[in-house]
């Protein structure tokens, strides 16, 4: 008999490969949507797939209760309904967050039946942040790639042309949302020094004020180009800013995981990017280099460092290791292990 699960929220990239993955497995999975969109029929749908063979309830992000109160209730629905829940970890809390998500994050770690944590790092450092001596059943699975998951199909040339920056540059590209923990203020502090390199800027506007500090380093800086949306980057837009890039650099200050990285091999772009977090388990000397948080000097040095080395084939390397390091496949087998595991506890 097959094991069949509930999975919030449903459209993203990284839930529809994990699904694919999973159903060749022999994983029946539901994709329901956030709470915020479909609180009832969310309700009503884990009763009804409940009666139907359905007992796990897989959670990927915090964001889909829009508030504590219903995250309680769909626990307790859950616990009468004896369905098990458990937490992918990507985000220990979700970013700027305030002490009420500290208080969320911890009520939820304390209270689901299992995690599943991206890196071997984040199990103490969760416990850390969230300031809880709770141990829990848990099994360690690398984010997935996202190996051809996106158009990939113009040149480097094409690209630059299209986005309005010289061929001839060296383009660093910081890609992801806008807010607080990219520290983007190293990255420019690191460039402005450097001859003929511009740094690319590309995400979604999070917070208002990082946004309105970048806009105004941009308008008197020539080798910052940012391109800030109030929606997130549509799927076929993505291939022109990894494709005009040379090296994608990610000076993040706090982290849990990161789906940029993937991202970036995916598109056969070597990283820069900080030693936090589980990012220190995904990167290494023939794919990138790794630097201290918030030093823009050591940041500095490893943008000129790294032009110096040989980046196709950084780059090639890049796509390779994560097609073996962070295979669907062996990731939807191990899950589907403890799925099983936790349905026979």
């Amino acid at each position: 008999m097959p094991v069949k699960i509930f999975m919030m929220p449903m459209d993203h990239e990284y839930i529809n490969l994990l699904k694919s993955s999973l159903e060749k497995n022999n994983v029946e999975v539901k994709l329901l949507k956030p709470f915020h969109y479909a609180a009832i029929i969310n309700i009503l749908a884990l009763i009804f797939y409940r009666f139907r063979g359905y007992r796990l309830a897989h959670i990927h992000w915090l964001y889909i209760f829009p508030c504590s109160f219903v995250m309680k209730l769909f626990y307790i629905l859950c616990k009468s309904l004896k369905i098990t829940i458990i937490w992918e970890m990507h985000n220990i809390v979700s970013h700027s967050a305030t002490m009420q998500d500290y208080k969320i994050s911890k009520w939820f770690y304390e209270n689901v039946d299992a995690i599943i944590y991206h890196s071997q790092d984040d199990i103490q450092r969760a416990k850390s942040e969230l300031q809880t001596n709770v141990d829990k059943l848990h099994i360690v699975v690398p984010h997935g790639n996202f190996n051809n998951s996106y158009e990939n199909n113009i040149s480097k040339i094409d690209a630059r042309k299209a986005l309005d920056i010289d061929v001839k540059s060296r383009v660093v590209l910081c890609f992801g949302a806008i807010r607080k923990n990219r520290g983007y203020e190293y990255l420019i502090e690191a460039i402005k020094t450097l001859n003929n390199t511009v740094a690319l800027i590309v995400g979604k506007i999070q917070d208002k004020d990082v946004y309105y500090i970048l806009q105004q380093y941009a308008k008197i800086n020539n080798n910052i180009k940012l391109i800030a949306k109030t929606k997130w980057i549509p799927d076929h837009d993505i291939q022109y800013f990894f494709n005009a890039c040379d090296v994608v650099v990610l000076p993040y200050t706090d982290i849990t995981t990161s789906g940029v990285i993937p991202l970036s091999y995916a598109f056969s772009k070597p990283v820069i990017t900080t030693a936090i977090g589980g990012i220190k388990d995904i990167v290494n000397s023939d794919v990138g280099i790794l630097v201290p948080p918030c030093d823009s000097i050591e940041l500095r040095n490893a943008i000129e460092n790294i032009f110096r080395l040989d980046i196709e084939t950084m780059g090639k390397n890049a796509y390779v290791y994560s097609q073996e390091a962070f295979n669907w496949d062996k990731n939807s087998q191990k899950i589907n292990i403890f799925y099983e595991s936790l349905l026979e506890n």
